[in-house]
């Protein structure tokens, strides 16, 4: 391979990435969905078994219709752990979520409801899908731009 070689092929590849970043984008839905799930979560850990149980399904369910719709749409799921200016936002989630659980956990007698479980996945909830938003952004700014030079 020479250079010329060498630089139609990094020519596709920015293409291809041009066109994807103009293809990345996904309804507001998808992104409330990622954020139920993840506040369902928080809160079935403060609630009684069965009821957190049943939480935990659900939010489960919703991560499977959001992959198999990203493959529908898309022909492919991205998952939030990519290089580049996404990886802090999803890292930082994550702790942001784990401090979630720990709240959650706190709360949990195992036996009684805890409204206040309810509220720390309402916030969750927000959190998740706000920064899901932003992926979104940071991911297509990524993209558009070529991360290969």
């Amino acid at each position: 391979m020479n250079s010329n070689d060498a630089a139609n092929a990094l020519d596709g590849v920015n293409r291809t990435e041009a066109r994807l970043a103009e293809r990345a984008r996904w309804p507001f839905h998808r992104h409330a969905m990622f954020g139920l799930a993840e506040g369902l979560v928080v809160a079935a850990i403060a609630q009684p078994t069965a009821t957190g149980g049943g939480m935990i399904a659900v939010a489960m369910s919703l991560l499977v219709i959001c992959i198999m719709d990203d493959r529908r749409r898309h022909g492919m799921f991205i998952s939030g752990w990519q290089a580049g200016p996404t990886r802090p936002l999803t890292a930082v989630l994550v702790l942001i979520m784990l401090a979630m659980v720990f709240l959650s956990l706190q709360l949990r007698d195992g036996e009684n409801a805890q409204p206040l479980g309810y509220l720390i996945g309402a916030v969750t909830f927000a959190i998740c899908t706000g920064a899901s938003l932003l992926w979104e952004q940071l991911y297509r700014a990524q993209l558009a731009k070529g991360v290969r030079q």
